[in-house]
């Protein structure tokens, strides 16, 4: 026994050591203890972050309904407020916007989303959304309407074809070269036509970006070590493959240059357009004098484009596969799509921007696919100063999540929430229920900026769709749907219907 004395400053050292380590992991597991907010047991050095293994969205929708829709969990380290009640969520992304101005910025993902409009803060995100939003004006959506026509009709033809085979077909795949066809023509001027060639290396790249989960290990460090994420960013190791943001990033620089050198390319009136006229300083009734007092980097345009281009083809695409899902297992709902379109073609005469706004149906139809399939489960704010907020003390600096599924899928405010009844779109249901119970595309000033068109999009496939086919399942369907582990409505396995001509 005697022997081991000599030992026992090295243990005592070994033990105090360890006893810092567990404080240090689990000193701001106190943080929602102390303001009275209730929330799930974390674990040391994991937090909650383990019980995204069920899925985020499930867990999301079992704290909400357990701990009264305000709670505290931990991504590691790092507290989270979660706030599904309606008031709450109103007053800090609407009421006190300015307080809760900024989204959580993850560490990890690279220097050219970095300068994307999801990341940037305060004023500089102010300055570059006011360059960005004049793009998503109805004059704007209405020329741009006609891009989306043709790369619907071409998505319509490859419908055709399958049906005339009697196929089985992955409508992901084919929704995805159609939003890619669309963003790439309406943002940039760039004909990709992807739909006739489905491994274009636009489309080919984009895939990869998309191509994680939530226990993919370097999405692991990202949430639970930010610093060690920051390590890897500057040895240039990111959440997004390098060659992916350098091919678009490229792309980008190519579409500019020609603007450059080409007079008629200049007097596009896209997006890229918009911001280049914010980058020169060049006055211009669409783009804000204080923009373009400011002006807009060569960094800020980069950022956003590349942003924007793979933002448009990723949740689009799953939306329109779903939607065409929810009408395949509602054969019922989709005849009275189908009335709907025959009914506005015959009295229009043509399926244009106009008859499309007038399908009330098919936009409940696809509403209702939101709220079941939201592009984003979560969307958060960061609070810049101390607030107090319907009573609720909220420190600075606190990151707040808004549970978007979860509030989809409160029994309270939608009843039967697993099915899917796209009446309760209707004008008297909508006017009957808050308005902040339906947030697929977040809400306040940092909402998405480009869900109009995402819409105009989604509506003009469907409709074009639906003038020649019907959706049905088939054998390699799978029901229900199964969506993967991220954060938002990527499809696992792909979506496999088929078409079958109308008669």
């Amino acid at each position: 026994m005697l022997d081991l004395l000599p030992f026992s400053p090295t243990w005592v050292l070994v033990g105090l050591l360890a006893v810092l380590a567990y404080l240090y992991l689990v000193w701001p597991y106190s943080t929602f203890k102390n303001l009275g907010i209730p929330g799930p047991k974390p674990v040391p050095l994991f937090g909650n972050y383990l019980s995204y293994g069920k899925g985020v969205g499930q867990f999301d929708k079992e704290c909400y309904k357990k701990f009264n829709k305000v709670y505290g969990i931990f991504e590691g380290r790092q507290p989270i407020l979660v706030v599904g009640d309606l008031e709450l969520v109103k007053d800090i992304t609407v009421k006190e916007s300015n307080i809760f101005t900024n989204r959580r910025v993850l560490e990890g993902q690279g220097e050219i989303i970095g300068n994307g409009l999801t990341i940037l803060k305060d004023a500089d995100w102010k300055r570059v959304r006011s360059a960005i939003s004049p793009t998503f004006s109805s004059g704007k959506l209405k020329q741009m309407a006609l891009v989306v026509e043709k790369c619907a009709d071409n998505f319509v033809g490859n419908l055709d074809e399958n049906a005339k085979q009697g196929a089985m077909f992955d409508l992901k795949e084919l929704s995805g070269a159609y939003t890619m066809d669309v963003i790439s023509g309406t943002a940039f001027g760039v004909d990709v036509d992807s739909l006739h060639d489905p491994n274009h290396p636009f489309v080919a790249h984009a895939k990869k970006l998309f191509d994680f989960n939530l226990f993919n290990p370097f999405v692991i460090v990202l949430f639970l070590f930010p610093q060690i994420a920051k390590v890897f960013e500057r040895v240039g190791i990111s959440l997004f493959p390098r060659k992916v943001l350098d091919f678009f990033s490229a792309a980008v620089d190519n579409v500019i240059d020609m603007r450059g050198s080409n007079e008629d390319e200049n007097k596009r009136v896209d997006f890229l357009q918009l911001m280049l006229k914010a980058h020169n300083e060049e006055l211009d009734k669409e783009v804000p004098k204080d923009v373009v007092k400011h002006g807009v980097s060569k960094k800020e345009i980069k950022g956003n484009a590349v942003l924007f281009w793979l933002a448009g083809y990723e949740t689009t695409a799953n939306t329109i596969s779903l939607t065409a899902y929810n009408l395949a297992v509602n054969q019922e709902a989709q005849d009275k799509v189908i009335q709907e379109v025959d009914a506005i073609v015959e009295k229009r005469g043509k399926l244009d921007y106009e008859a499309v706004n007038e399908m009330h149906f098919l936009e409940m139809c696809v509403n209702e696919t939101l709220r079941m399939f939201p592009a984003a489960q979560r969307f958060d704010r960061v609070c810049k100063e101390d607030a107090e907020v319907k009573g609720l003390h909220i420190p600075a600096g606190t990151i707040i999540n808004v549970p978007a599924y979860a509030i989809h899928y409160d029994e309270d405010i939608w009843p039967e929430p697993e099915k899917f009844k796209p009446e309760r779109f209707s004008k008297e249901e909508k006017e009957a229920r808050d308005p902040y119970a339906y947030l697929p595309f977040g809400s306040g000033p940092r909402n998405c900026v480009g869900m109009r068109l995402a819409l105009m999009e989604l509506k003009f496939a469907l409709a074009k769709a639906l003038q020649k086919v019907r959706f049905v399942t088939c054998d390699k369907t799978v029901i229900p749907v199964r969506i993967k582990n991220t954060l938002g409505n990527q499809i696992e396995g792909g979506m496999w219907l088929k078409v079958e001509a109308r008669t």
